[in-house]
């Protein structure tokens, strides 16, 4: 594993050697990966790599290694079945997206999930509960969670930290790569001052010179202190798909100023993308004083801010390499150009990301905690009237900051007409979209946390969840009971399915809103008709049941 001295005065953190171990591929397929490890994803790196299953669910799943089945997850979302199995080699590896367990998993997951009478789970377990040995079967391939195509998710974590690290350490073996980086597009921004919402940027498309070779076709005119960003992405041999870049390096005048190099990370850190990158594309060498993300930064000079002040080139080179070691280049140059910096334009109230910053009016406050911001801000705040909701619409600026913790929020009811003032929650519209955000009503007002700041007002929500049963007549001759459940406001809390006044586990998948309860004879007599239930429930207590029958 690469390492490098850390320039900028953040202390390097000692970790504890972890042992490589023997590990066998997870899948009796040729590997191909549709994801690699510290990808850029919306408020969190990848923390794994993600598997080809030849576009189909079902395959065969083994454990790498010996152990035993340390937790065991079942969700609608995020992994959705997932087996995490301790070694001896102080590793630990997960395997999410499963489409089902091995049996003997199974066994005791259902039991656990009768036992809780729900689908969802996280349960864990002791060193000789569930043991398992090097290439045992853990399960089948699928899609299940918030997968956006058949594929297996697989982590390789330190036991004792849960740190994630790269899985292509112990399977370099498995994977070809002999493609090199694609870069995309450059982008300098000026620092005017000490907000950050004052920065403004250049934005320069990277044009392919030779093959690893891009270049920008002009010098860049720039005066002052100045960072960069860059869009780039690996590519690999036999897909079409697009990766992270593993390791990027920034020389300035041949010297390195700047370099990243993602091996791994800790799970605590992996919020500071959102202070790493723009929009989740362009990777930044400014590193903000309330960015405390430090796995990654092998080398940073002056906080990622070159200072031009004088009338010359500066010649840069960007170099990404891949895990494999493929190289591409990105040469251009900053041309040093005096000109009047240009004045910010304060139209706000200063928020410091050190302090705890608390905006206060009649109808509307926000406590910003110290921490929650990456850098000092320029805050604004306006209403706008609303007809459609029971507040003002409070458009909270700048409307693209990313909170790394929660801000609480506390809006003023215009009509507080709810006579069950559960039925209220906070809206967040972005764009055409809507996003429900729950909290709680106090006295004529709504209390909530965001992690964003965006146009926020406060709705009613006194419309039942919809259970729409699918294809009902031929539950019987299929054994398999479906339903469709959703709710268009403030979203599903909560299901329960029972039959002959039982309860049964239907599953939910939380990509398509669709239940299922696979009929069993040891939980439902075959041979007569049987009753079904089903109670639907939504994040503001609307409640909707679902009756009928069928014969099986």
């Amino acid at each position: 594993m690469r390492l490098r001295s850390i320039l900028w005065g953040v202390a390097l953190t000692l970790v504890a050697p972890v042992c490589r171990g023997e590990m066998i591929a997870p899948l009796k397929i040729p590997l191909l990966m549709s994801a690699n490890f510290g990808e850029l994803r919306p408020n969190h790196f990848h923390s794994g790599i993600d598997l080809k299953t030849q576009g189909r669910t079902g395959l065969p799943v083994y454990a790498m290694d010996g152990g035993y089945v340390s937790r065991v997850v079942v969700s609608p979302w995020g992994f959705g079945r997932a087996v995490y199995i301790n070694h001896p080699s102080g590793l630990t590896t997960v395997y999410g997206h499963l489409k089902s367990f091995a049996p003997f998993i199974d066994e005791v997951v259902r039991r656990l999930q009768y036992e809780q009478e729900d689908f969802s789970i996280d349960c864990e377990f002791a060193d000789g509960e569930i043991p398992v040995g090097q290439g045992d079967m853990i399960g089948y391939s699928g899609n299940a969670g918030s997968s956006g195509g058949p594929h297996l998710h697989l982590d390789i974590r330190d036991t004792e930290t849960q740190d994630p690290m790269d899985p292509q350490e112990w399977l370099s073996q498995y994977i070809t790569d002999d493609v090199v980086p694609e870069v995309r597009r450059l982008v300098v921004y000026t620092h005017a001052g000490e907000m950050e919402n004052e920065a403004r940027r250049l934005e320069r498309k990277a044009v392919r010179s030779s093959a690893g070779v891009y270049t920008i076709d002009d010098a860049v005119p720039v005066w002052g202190d100045v960072s960069l960003g860059i869009e780039a992405y690996d590519r690999m041999t036999g897909t079409a798909n697009k990766y992270g870049v593993h390791q990027v390096d920034l020389y300035v005048d041949d010297s390195l100023f700047f370099s990243t190099s993602i091996d791994r990370y800790s799970f605590d850190e992996t919020r500071y993308i959102n202070s790493f990158t723009e929009d989740g594309k362009i990777m930044r060498t400014y590193v903000a004083p309330g960015n405390r993300l430090k796995s990654i930064y092998k080398q940073v000079e002056n906080h990622g801010i070159l200072h031009i002040g004088e009338e010359r080139p500066y010649r840069c080179r960007y170099v990404l390499t891949d895990y494999n070691g493929n190289q591409s280049v990105l040469n251009f140059s900053l041309m040093g150009t005096l000109q009047q910096p240009v004045e910010p334009q304060k139209s706000g109230i200063y928020f410091s990301y050190a302090v705890d910053n608390l905006y206060k009016k009649d109808d509307f406050s926000l406590f910003v905690p110290a921490g929650a911001l990456y850098e000092n801000i320029d805050f604004t705040r306006r209403k706008l009237d609303s007809q459609r909701y029971c507040s003002d619409t409070h458009i909270i600026g700048p409307d693209d900051i990313l909170l790394h913790r929660p801000a609480d929020v506390s809006i003023r009811l215009r009509r507080d007409e709810a006579a069950d003032k559960s039925q209220y929650y906070l809206v967040r519209m972005k764009g055409k979209r809507v996003y429900p955000v729950n909290g709680h009503y106090e006295n004529g007002w709504y209390k909530a946390k965001i992690r964003n700041f965006g146009s926020y007002a406060v709705a009613i929500d006194s419309v039942s969840p919809s259970i729409q049963p699918i294809t009902p007549e031929r539950w019987g001759s299929r054994g398999r009971v479906s339903l469709k459940i959703a709710d268009a406001e403030s979203g599903i809390r909560s299901y329960r399915g029972e039959i002959d006044g039982k309860f049964v586990l239907f599953e939910l998948d939380g990509k398509t809103g669709r239940i299922h309860y696979t009929l069993e004879s040891a939980r439902v007599k075959k041979g007569g008709s049987h009753d079904l239930k089903v109670r639907v429930t939504d994040m503001c207590g609307n409640e909707q049941v679902y009756t009928g029958s069928f014969v099986w």
